[in-house]
């Protein structure tokens, strides 16, 4: 079952946010913890780290 990875990623991926000082807005955080796919988590997880506001993680990926 893949759900305990998923979400173990999708709070890194808000944990890291929320460490770089983002606010992290609604939208973005209920994509963020609906995505169901590993690869995208962790792309988002990198991408966090080069961002200057949480909505850039979405719009980077297409999503």
């Amino acid at each position: 079952m893949r759900e305990g990875p998923l979400k173990t990623k999708a709070q890194a991926v808000l944990a890291f946010l929320g460490a770089c000082g983002l606010e992290v807005p609604a939208d973005v955080r209920e994509r963020v913890l609906a995505s169901t796919d590993l690869d995208e988590l962790d792309r988002w997880i990198r991408r966090a780290a080069i961002i200057s506001d949480a909505r850039e993680l979405l719009a980077a990926t297409g999503s």
